[in-house]
């Protein structure tokens, strides 16, 4: 909120300052010189223009407009709470007391509903009663929306167990925090809800328990979206039954198992790893992807080889291991691959990913550097033959993103594969690694020889492109048609 609120505040000042002596007159009532004169020119805007910029300013802005006059105070009231706490804090960083208790006078005199409340827990586990009966509030005026960021060296550690009791959330973040044990919660009656309200569920560095996971997807019987952030094997297994869920993410994050058990709603399996951070286990083994009923699951990856396992049903997708008929997802219309094209064994499982999915429409690959690879694979004959036998790059890709290109023998013959045996490809994006800078003859030629292959279809290269643009909040936005895309 700081880029918004900071520009609000200027904006707020200048008219507020104008209007001084005379908040909440109108244009008619004003006598003053100038142009202007002493009107009030922002109290004459329509109500619910008001209420949105009152909404949208810093939490002791927003109640020091109620001073101006009964319609402000009216304004500040009526409008829903929109409450952050991060510019209270950088404000009073060594005064954590004076922010706590602004915090709560704020929360006594809004009547509520909250809109938004985002809270930084400074406590100690001896101060703790203050986060409870902040939630106690927020569960009893309505709050929608609730970020819970935890500084866990202050002590508190333990997420407050009534925070999932308050039946108004319907999106919530919570970050480095550890769940309590949900087994001695009260036993809800036949088709109710803890959580009845709630569409998003972000958990970022926090730690919870396989069946205190399950507990909660079964108490939210409205939720879309579930993300994990930063959060490394825990819970080790994360089963997904649940009747509403459309979207999982994995945000720099990894399991022993992701298990689709029973999703009939689920669009989405997102995993965005990194060589460097949460790519496998800390054991060093594979995170296993295991799809058993997902039947209108349409979006996947970045699969990546040496991170990842995929099963389907019964089967394990191996290298050399012919996809069996009943180990296909034909709902599945984008799939996004990491691949490592200089070492073969991870090279040819594109092809066994592809066989499981034979309707793929867009195919997005990241290239991942080799660092030290033996093989090249920098030759037609090779991927002629790991391609030209997938009926999905003849018969339903028309549309191929290149992630990372950096310009090897490996990846422009995987590049020359699909161009030359696809037959209703129609475009071809080629976003080259940020971190290298080619040129001359040897590039130049290697454009022409693709856009002589091209025969017709959109051949476009965009020069250091990164994934600065694509986040979690992106990725599992599911009003954008592909998750993976981070040109727009």
């Amino acid at each position: 909120m700081s880029g918004p609120s900071s520009g609000l505040r200027r904006f707020f000042s200048c008219f507020s300052a104008r209007s001084s002596g005379v908040a909440g007159a109108t244009a008619s009532d004003s006598d003053g010189d100038g142009p202007h004169g002493g009107e009030d020119l922002i109290s004459g805007l329509p109500d619910d223009v008001l209420s949105s910029i009152v909404s949208l300013l810093p939490i002791k802005e927003a109640a020091r407009t109620a001073v101006l006059s009964s319609q402000w105070r009216r304004l500040w009231a009526s409008s829903p709470l929109v409450l952050d706490d991060t510019d209270l804090l950088l404000n009073n960083p060594s005064h954590v007391g004076a922010v706590s208790a602004t915090v709560s006078a704020a929360m006594r005199a809004h009547p509520g509903p909250f809109r938004s409340v985002s809270l930084t827990c400074y406590f100690s586990d001896a101060e703790k009663h203050v986060l409870r009966r902040w939630i106690r509030v927020l569960a009893a005026k309505g709050a929608r929306e609730l970020v819970l960021n935890n500084i866990p060296w202050a002590g508190l550690d333990l997420l407050p167990r009534a925070l999932l009791e308050c039946r108004s959330l319907q999106r919530l973040r919570i970050s480095d925090w550890r769940f309590h044990d949900t087994s001695g919660a009260p036993v809800l009656p036949r088709g109710a809800a803890a959580l009845p309200r709630l569409r998003e569920l972000v958990l970022s560095r926090t730690i919870i328990q396989e069946l205190d996971l399950d507990r909660v997807l079964a108490s939210s019987p409205r939720l879309n979206t579930l993300v994990f952030v930063l959060s490394a094997g825990v819970p080790a297994q994360v089963r997904v039954s649940s009747r509403s869920l459309r979207c999982v993410v994995f945000w720099h994050s990894v399991a022993e198992e992701l298990a689709v058990v029973a999703a009939p709603l689920l669009e989405r399996i997102i995993i965005q790893t990194s060589s460097s951070s949460c790519g496998s286990r800390r054991d060093g083994s594979r995170m296993r992807v295991k799809i058993a009923r997902a039947s209108v699951l349409q979006a996947l990856g970045f699969l990546n080889p040496n991170h990842h396992e995929l099963q389907i049903g019964d089967t394990v997708i191996k290298d050399g291991k012919k996809v069996a008929p009943d180990a296909v997802v034909p709902s599945v219309k984008i799939l996004a691959l990491s691949v490592q094209f200089g070492v073969r064994s991870k090279a040819r499982m594109v092809s066994c990913f592809l066989q499981c999915f034979p309707n793929i429409e867009t195919l997005h690959v990241r290239s991942i550097p080799d660092r030290g690879a033996t093989s090249k694979n920098g030759n037609s004959e090779f991927w002629k033959n790991e391609i030209d036998s997938v009926e999905c790059v003849k018969g339903s890709i028309n549309k191929v993103v290149i992630h990372g290109f950096q310009w090897e023998n490996c990846e422009i013959e995987f590049l020359k594969s699909i161009l030359e045996g696809g037959k209703v490809l129609q475009k071809i994006y080629i976003l080259e690694d940020k971190s290298i800078s080619v040129s001359g003859g040897g590039v130049n030629g290697t454009l022409s020889l693709l856009a002589s292959l091209s025969n017709g279809i959109e051949l476009m290269i965009l020069a250091g492109q990164d994934y600065g643009i694509w986040t979690y909040e992106v990725a599992s936005d599911l009003s954008r048609n592909d998750p993976f895309d981070c040109l727009n």
